[in-house]
């Protein structure tokens, strides 16, 4: 399991890394946050939080959802355009 991106406390995030989703492989660095950027394409994103829980969810381009992510799943992500916040 990746490591707990919050261990540096809760400041800012220090880069936006564009995100491919696949279903057999984590983050290289886990997110603080995921965006949908405003140029993206609203849908559902399925993604893998620190925990390896699982959850499906709904993004609107340009939005930002605070959570922890370690893999966002290919299969049942339509959403376009995804960054996550590290």
């Amino acid at each position: 399991m990746a490591t707990n991106p919050f261990t540096r406390g809760l400041n800012v995030a220090s880069d936006l890394v564009p995100v491919t989703p696949n279903d057999g492989t984590d983050l290289a660095e886990p997110g603080r946050a995921i965006r949908c950027r405003p140029d993206g394409a609203a849908g559902t994103l399925r993604f893998s939080t620190n925990t390896g829980v699982v959850r499906n969810t709904y993004i609107d381009a340009g939005e930002t959802i605070l959570v922890a992510v370690n893999r966002v799943h290919a299969t049942g992500t339509t959403a376009t355009n995804l960054e996550v916040l590290v």
